[in-house]
């Protein structure tokens, strides 16, 4: 997982329920972080495919938007 998103959600974490600190393993706080920071990529990337209009838009946009997905599957370790 991205540090950044890492350390985002653990901030999150901690400020809207400390409490569960105590009752979750590692193990199922890591499961949980990698499971965010993978959905919120996903929508991310979905976002950027969904703006592409292959029938309305320049072969150069559509090329840029593609390239761009891919770009932020590889910086976040993204599979699909």
């Amino acid at each position: 997982m991205n540090e950044r998103i890492k350390e985002l959600l653990c901030q999150a974490h901690d400020q809207a329920v400390p409490e569960t600190w105590t009752t979750l393993s590692s193990e199922q706080l890591e499961r949980v972080y990698e499971k965010f920071a993978e959905l919120i990529v996903r929508e991310s990337i979905q976002v950027v495919d969904d703006m592409a209009d292959p029938e309305e838009d320049s072969d150069l946009f559509v090329w840029v938007l593609h390239n761009a997905s891919e770009k932020i599957k590889q910086h976040f370790g993204v599979e699909e």
